[in-house]
């Protein structure tokens, strides 16, 4: 299986020049065109191989365009270091056709060619929902294959209705803070990922510092930290998806998009404040809302984020910041509670894109008296994750 994977790479790296000089030419006219040469060069592969090999081509040469968009937009620099290079393939990875493996019973048969197979016995598998997603995917599944692991993809319908309550949700480094339409406002704590991450910061300073001129040593202790890190702040995603759940109930999500703003971020403080831009790119936004999107009984939709926490959620003038979590609105002379004003903010947006009813007079008046800026939730000038002790991210529902 390693070998067959090590030919998908050399393949791959020797199809993209070839791929890449004829730009005019479709996908599918380049993987004919190049067939036979696989076929001549790879006999010991099965023919559906040849055709996994282009895919994984395919996908790669796409990858390395949309990185290139990217940084057209966002790093004209790196974008012309960039345009006169070719991608390669260094990680043992292939997304097998359809073809090419089968499930017989508990056990995962993978053909490399028709005289050989890799069979695999998956009766010894203890994840709870492997054999449920299975069961309730009809037994299709997609198969990616690297050197320490297999990866199963199942595809399960999962509608998520658009609920007539709705929630709005502002992410932040220290908590999760949520506004519902019914005039509750509430908050999940996130400062123990937080803390996690910066253990890990502190512990890849160190390695730095000991480590300073042999770079191959030090990138090893690196990745090894990094693997570390994963595994310990994926488990507290999920346990604080679990409670935003729990806490927000069978309503429609409503979410800041926010794939573009932290970017747009990072590339603003490029020359700047290079602590934050490190705490900016730790920052599991993105994972915690894949996860609650994943895990939802509910519609989850994503809101433009721009302005989000300097709207006055009263009447949605422009907002100053004396203190990190105090917002000052010039306007209607209202003080807000930073974090929960974004909240409301959010919910409104999230109203509007579903063309909802505005919220009851009731509602939105309870809203913002739990909203209101109260001296004893200050709790310092600095950014939420410099602040590991008097937060006032657990507050429940008001």
């Amino acid at each position: 299986m390693l070998r067959a994977l090590h030919d998908v790479s050399s393949a791959v790296n020797h199809l993209l020049p070839d791929w890449r000089a004829h730009p005019e030419e479709s996908r599918f006219a380049a993987t004919k065109r190049s067939y036979r040469w696989l076929r001549g060069h790879y006999p010991h592969l099965a023919s559906s191989w040849a055709v996994t090999i282009a895919n994984e081509t395919s996908a790669t040469l796409a990858s390395w365009d949309k990185l290139l968009r990217r940084a057209r937009r966002h790093d004209p620099e790196k974008f012309e270091r960039m345009r006169s290079h070719l991608p390669r393939r260094k990680n043992l990875k292939a997304s097998l056709h359809r073809g090419l493996y089968r499930l017989d019973g508990k056990v995962l048969d993978i053909t490399l060619s028709p005289e050989r197979h890799v069979r695999i016995d998956l009766s010894g598998t203890s994840h709870p929902l492997f054999w449920r997603y299975l069961k309730e995917s009809g037994g299709e599944f997609g198969l990616a294959v690297t050197d320490r692991k297999l990866v199963f993809n199942f595809r399960i319908s999962n509608p998520q209705p658009v609920r007539k309550e709705v929630v709005g949700v502002d992410l932040n480094m220290p908590s999760a803070d949520f506004a519902t339409s019914d005039g509750k406002i509430g908050s999940v704590d996130l400062k123990e990922i937080s803390r996690v991450q910066g253990a890990m910061e502190r512990k890849r300073r160190s390695v730095q510092a000991h480590l300073p001129t042999d770079l191959k040593a030090q990138r090893r202790v690196l990745r090894r930290n990094r693997g570390r890190e994963r595994n310990c702040v994926r488990p507290l995603l999920h346990r604080a998806a679990n409670d935003l759940l729990k806490a927000m109930g069978d309503r429609t999500i409503i979410f800041e998009d926010l794939s573009e703003t932290t970017e747009q971020i990072l590339k603003e403080r490029r020359r700047g404040d290079c602590a934050q831009r490190r705490r900016l790119s730790a920052w599991t936004h993105g994972q915690l809302q894949g996860i609650v999107s994943y895990k939802a009984r509910s519609a989850v939709v994503r809101v433009n984020a721009r302005g989000t926490s300097s709207t006055c959620p009263r009447c949605g003038g422009s907002l100053t910041h004396p203190t990190w979590r105090r917002s000052d609105c010039a306007h209607c002379q209202g003080t807000w509670h930073r974090d929960r004003g974004a909240a409301i903010v959010i919910l409104d947006r999230g109203r509007a894109a579903l063309r909802g009813a505005a919220l009851p007079p009731s509602a939105r008046n309870a809203l913002l008296d739990a909203a209101t800026w109260r001296p004893d939730l200050e709790t310092g000038p600095g950014p939420a994750d410099e602040r590991s002790k008097g937060d006032d991210a657990n507050f429940g529902l008001v």
